[in-house]
Parts: structure tokens; sequence; C-alpha cells
């Protein structure tokens, strides 16, 4: 498994992580088929599976993914551009891509108990994705994130398996926030009109 070469070792067991990647990559492209954001759909759904089981298990997002992601995202969406020119804008796509990456990085300097590395390093590629079909995909990815996160949080403190002090990995439900609104664009229309 790819993942088994990572720095420091990543260490996951075989089996869930195909089945998951095959789940996410089926019911994405059934979401998104015909439409031209299917790669994006499919990219954002293997990002999802491997870099979310990787936070959930060991609590990071390791440089050796989530770096080499940034100009693999970009591809795609260049891709998707060259393939279907107009289903979205690249310059908006950078322009997310920077503006949320330095909103990250702020939040990381001041609190990084709150904000990890990874999850900087993590997000100009969910928002490369997402700001092609908008800023409000974009943000709409990351308040979705937010809201998985404070529910499964809630969730877990009501369960008494959380505290007040208990870290979260946050990278999951970055992925899950960005899959959603690729996968079902309707959402974006719904909640910001």
């Amino acid at each position: 498994m790819l993942l088994a070469i990572v720095p420091r070792g990543v260490v996951l067991r075989k089996g869930p992580i195909e089945i998951g990647a095959a789940v996410t990559t089926g019911v994405g492209v059934g979401f998104s088929w015909p439409g031209p954001t299917m790669a994006m759909v499919a990219w954002a759904g293997l990002l999802g599976v491997g870099l979310g089981a990787v936070d959930i298990v060991h609590h990071r997002l390791p440089d050796s993914l989530t770096l080499p992601s940034i100009p693999i995202s970009a591809a795609v969406v260049i891709g998707t551009e060259l393939a279907a020119p107009g289903t979205g804008n690249l310059l908006v796509a950078g322009g997310c891509a920077i503006a949320v990456t330095a909103v990250f990085w702020a939040v990381a300097a001041v609190a990084p108990r709150a904000m990890g590395l990874g999850d900087v390093k993590l997000i100009p590629s969910l928002a490369l994705l997402t700001g092609y079909l908008s800023v409000a995909t974009t943000v709409l990815a990351v308040l979705l994130a937010f809201v998985l996160g404070a529910v499964v949080a809630l969730a877990g403190m009501l369960l008494r398996r959380l505290t007040l002090t208990s870290a979260i990995a946050f990278g999951p439900f970055l992925l899950a926030g960005s899959w959603l609104v690729l996968a079902v664009p309707a959402l974006v229309s719904v909640v910001v009109g």
C-alpha cells in the first residue's frame, strides 16, 4: 500500500481504505455523472479516504501526502477547464487557495492547538477544487467542515468519550465538507441561495 512508504510510517489495516476509496469514488461519480467535474469529485474522494484515515488514526497529515496533492489538484482543475471550458474559473480557484491558506496559516500561527500545519498544507488542494466552482463553494466547504467537527465533538462529549480539551483530527472534516460540495453542488444553491 502507498501509505506504507510515508516517512515516519503510516500503518493502516488493509481492506477498509480500498473499500472506502471504491465506494467514495463510485458514489461521487454517480452524483456527478455525466458532469464535467467528475474528475474533481473522484480526486477529492480519494484524498478524503486516504488522508482522512491517516489523520483519524495518527492525528497528522504528512507532508509527503499533502504537498504533492497541491499540484495534482491544480492539474485536475486545469484538466477540467480544458475538457469543459467555462465550467468554473481558474483565477477564482487560485485566489481561493491563496486566501483560505493564508487564513488557515494565520489561525495555526495564533492558535497552534486549534489548527495544525497539516490542515494548512491540505487546504490549498481543497480550495483549488472548490474554488474552481465558486467562492461560495469554498466558503460552504469550510463552513461544513467546522459544523461537522462541532457535531462530532459535541456527540463525543455527550457520550463522555471527549472532553473540552480533547484533540480532534480536523482533516477528515475539511475533506468531507469539500467532497460534499463538489459531489452535490446543489448544496451551495440551497444554503447560499
